[in-house]
């Protein structure tokens, strides 16, 4: 006579064995994205205070100047900012005659305290960089020469008094500027 074992007797090794391994399984799937995007992260932060200048990947950069326009304002209403938004324009200056080559550098506007970030725009009411000479280079580049350029941004109007400007070198993260206006 053959007893007859429980389920639980017959099947218990097989489902220890998923409770382990699925999760492994899991793990070692998602860590190689997780790994690529803690290193790709902008997690080394140096401040530089209004006025100086920082390092980053060999070119220095300092803003120039840097002014914001409210919806509510006659510079506003003559560059046509939405209602409940601000235009900030940030003039900057980049050395990048020590940098390499293929240095570039990515300008964001960040609230610090709030996470919230804004890349460059501009409308056909404001171009950037429309009063500067024709031969300076237009961004954030390396270049044979120092040279001045102009990000614009329009941010919603709670926010204006609490940004900073983040530059980051894609090839030196997760070092980044934050640049006090």
């Amino acid at each position: 006579m053959v007893s007859e074992q429980s389920w639980w007797r017959r099947s218990r090794w097989p489902l220890v064995s998923l409770a382990v391994l699925v999760p492994a399984a899991l793990a070692a799937s998602l860590s190689v994205d997780a790994v690529d995007y803690l290193l790709s992260r902008p997690s080394a932060v140096t401040v530089v205070e209004r006025g100086g200048a920082g390092e980053l990947g060999g070119a220095t950069i300092r803003v120039i100047d840097s002014w914001s326009a409210p919806a509510d304002s006659s510079l506003g209403e003559s560059y046509g900012v939405p209602v409940g938004a601000a235009l900030v324009s940030v003039t900057l200056e980049l050395d990048a005659t020590a940098a390499s080559e293929d240095f570039v550098c990515r300008v964001t506007l960040l609230e610090a305290d709030r996470d919230r970030r804004w890349t460059t725009s501009f409308g056909t009411d404001y171009f950037p960089g429309a009063d500067l000479p024709d031969d300076v280079p237009l961004g954030c580049r390396r270049h044979d020469t120092p040279f001045p350029f102009e990000e614009t941004f329009v941010i919603p109007l709670d926010a204006q008094d609490r940004v900073v400007l983040e530059v980051i070198d894609p090839a030196g993260l997760p070092r980044v500027l934050h640049l006090e206006l």
